[in-house]
């Protein structure tokens, strides 16, 4: 099957051409090429494209439109955050690596890759959206996560070959957050609405009334998951306690 991204997707590629009317990126993950035209190259004016891009650079890019009739792919790079290129990054290095691994599987055990990834890629897939992710869940909780999911017969030399190429990352994302209260007890408010269990998240007062928080996770798209729940518990708790907060995220 001719597979295409899916509309909203970021994706890596490389800039093939350069035109004035916009650039030509080879996808990385699907062997075809989109345009990002020359209005979604940046957010400000574009005089001269080739001092936002240049030949053969890698870039991230979210798609906006498919048509697999005309074999168009409309895309954006002035639609990416920095957070999010970052992510997008971290995702396809990993999941690079994930395949890598599967490969050498299949070459030491001497087994076709079709086979490997029937039996092994394709059950993960039903419940991780990428490989890295089943396989840092096996260095988590232990290779119990692949039962009844592949053959047993693979369990044993799979985990020791992940615990023997993968580690556990860990990025950040921080915010600064400015909070009040108008409460006659708002002292004890505000320490009620930052207070938190989670061990990933770390808040230190920077000088009332400020704050900053920082999310420690496995990977971005966790952490900043992470960051937007504690960050809404909090405006919620101060909303209904006669306070408001301002939240600000850092760009690193």
């Amino acid at each position: 099957m001719d597979k295409y991204p899916e509309e909203g997707e970021f994706v890596i590629g490389t800039v093939t051409e350069i035109h004035p009317y916009g650039v030509i990126v080879k996808l990385d993950e699907y062997d075809k090429e989109g345009m990002i035209p020359i209005r979604e190259i940046s957010s400000g004016w574009v005089k001269n494209i080739r001092t936002h891009v240049k030949m053969g650079q890698k870039v991230v890019t979210k798609v906006l439109k498919v048509e697999p009739s005309k074999r168009h792919i409309n895309l954006s790079l002035r639609r990416v955050s920095e957070q999010q290129k970052k992510m997008t990054i971290q995702q396809h290095k990993q999941e690079k690596k994930g395949r890598k691994l599967l490969e050498y599987f299949a070459e030491k055990h001497n087994i076709p890759m079709k086979d490997v990834i029937e039996k092994i890629s394709k059950p993960l897939s039903q419940e991780y959206e990428y490989l890295y992710e089943a396989f840092e869940n096996a260095l988590i909780n232990g290779k119990k996560v692949f039962e009844g999911k592949i053959p047993e017969e693979y369990i044993d030399d799979l985990y020791d070959l992940i615990l023997s190429t993968f580690e556990l990352q860990k990025v950040e994302v921080r915010a600064n957050l400015t909070i009040e209260c108008y409460e006659p007890r708002g002292v004890e408010v505000i320490k009620d609405a930052l207070k938190t269990e989670d061990p990933e998240i770390e808040v230190r007062l920077l000088g009332s009334p400020k704050y900053s928080v920082k999310i420690t996770s496995s990977d971005y798209k966790t952490a900043e998951a992470i960051l937007t729940e504690y960050s809404d518990k909090v405006s919620k708790f101060m909303h209904d306690h006669d306070g408001k907060v301002e939240f600000v995220r850092i760009k690193k």
